[in-house]
């Protein structure tokens, strides 16, 4: 097989004010290991793998990079890495640190770059954040989800709200500069009050990045079960619009900026890495269950770990080519997310078509701006993103 890039290469540039931010090419890597499953997620997770297994999945990581080097490379430098999961926290962090090491002397990292680990806050130790520091690891990602005591039951999370106030302390100890957190809203008996509570405790630790995510209910979780017998209520929309509205108040008066519909940050500490995902850029994916994207092409790994572990070599296992219309319109649909919107220039190039009629309905019923040649979302077409994206859709 010839290398991946080349020709192919960033063959779709991102544009704008956001997006500019975003490397042209990342890493990640998935670590799959948590120490329970939560009840509403639908995430390629593996709870109680021994230690020998863990270590035997972590050398993996390393083996599977050193293949991909070795007989697709030269890789570009990568603008960003992410450990996501899953719990990478909770993994023996030398071995965690021996294991980014290795993956970092084959795929080598552009100065500068962005190196990001996500964490549960009750598996966060001093001595693990230093190792992470240590192997280069520069942003932490904590799942806060709730600084609500019934809201993080209702959600299956172990942690309290002082652990996450905790995490974040030794993340500033060791030398993080670059905090993010996670907050999911809509969830089983959570009031405004209690939204608004959290989003204030989070603000007081003074995180460069918020992300803020509608509850979603997903058909194989635990909460999908019980929605679909009828022991909970599904998430009421309205509940949630009223709750991303008031993010969308409280992050702003704070001095966030909102970059894409989930996502704000200070000026400048955006999320490198997702940037790549949400502007169709190149990555390469590591370890069981994880999605690549290069030269045209998306791939994804098998998700059972020991399957993953045997022959890391032999891991993809299924792939994906997008035709040029189908790349043009996810384009489009990723570009609604974020905030800095659609350029109708470009959107004509790519698309084959003009939006000019859609977006002046879309204008009138006062759910997007078009100015200086720019579509983009008004507060209330936040709200109806789905609908706005239908009304352009091919």
């Amino acid at each position: 097989m010839s290398p991946p890039f080349g020709a192919g290469f960033a063959a779709y540039p991102a544009t704008g004010v956001a997006s500019d931010l975003a490397p042209a090419f990342g890493v990640y890597v998935h670590i799959p290991f948590c120490p329970y499953k939560c009840p509403y997620c639908d995430f390629n997770v593996h709870v109680g793998a021994s230690a020998a297994e863990v270590g035997a999945y972590l050398d993996a990581l390393a083996r599977e990079a050193e293949w991909w080097a070795a007989r697709h490379g030269p890789f570009p430098a990568a603008g960003s890495l992410y450990l996501g999961g899953g719990t990478p926290t909770m993994v023996d962090p030398g071995l965690l640190a021996g294991a980014v090491a290795r993956i970092r002397g084959v795929l080598p990292l552009a100065p500068g770059a962005e190196v990001s680990v996500e964490a549960n806050p009750e598996t966060v130790t001093a001595g693990g954040l230093a190792a992470l520091r240590a192997a280069g690891a520069n942003r932490l990602s904590v799942g806060a989800q709730s600084f609500s005591r019934p809201v993080l039951a209702a959600l299956g999370r172990r942690h309290s709200p002082e652990d996450v106030r905790r995490a974040v302390r030794a993340a500033r100890e060791a030398g993080f500069a670059d905090v993010s957190l996670d907050l999911i809203y809509g969830g089983p008996g959570e009031d405004a009050a209690a939204w608004r509570e959290s989003l204030g405790e989070a603000l007081a630790l003074a995180p460069e990045h918020l992300s803020c995510y509608a509850l979603t209910i997903e058909r194989p979780t635990a909460l999908g079960h019980a929605v679909a017998t009828g022991r909970m209520a599904a998430p009421d929309d309205e509940d949630q619009a009223s709750k991303l509205e008031a993010a969308l108040d409280v992050l702003q008066g704070a001095g966030y900026r909102h970059y894409e519909i989930s996502n704000w940050a200070r000026p400048g500490r955006e999320s490198r890495h997702n940037l790549v995902y949400w502007t169709q850029g190149e990555y390469l994916g590591l370890g069981a269950g994880a999605h690549s994207h290069i030269a045209g092409v998306r791939f994804w790994n098998r998700k059972l770990p020991r399957a993953y572990a045997a022959d890391p070599r032999a891991a993809r296992a299924g792939e994906e080519r997008l035709d040029p219309a189908a790349r043009a319109e996810e384009w489009l649909q990723l570009r609604l997310r974020l905030i800095e919107g659609v350029d109708l220039a470009e959107a004509r190039a790519r698309l084959g078509r003009d939006l000019r009629a859609d977006a002046e309905v879309l204008r009138e019923a006062g759910l997007v701006r078009v100015a200086g040649g720019r579509l983009t979302l008004t507060r209330r077409g936040l709200l109806l993103e789905n609908e706005v994206a239908l009304r352009l859709g091919g």
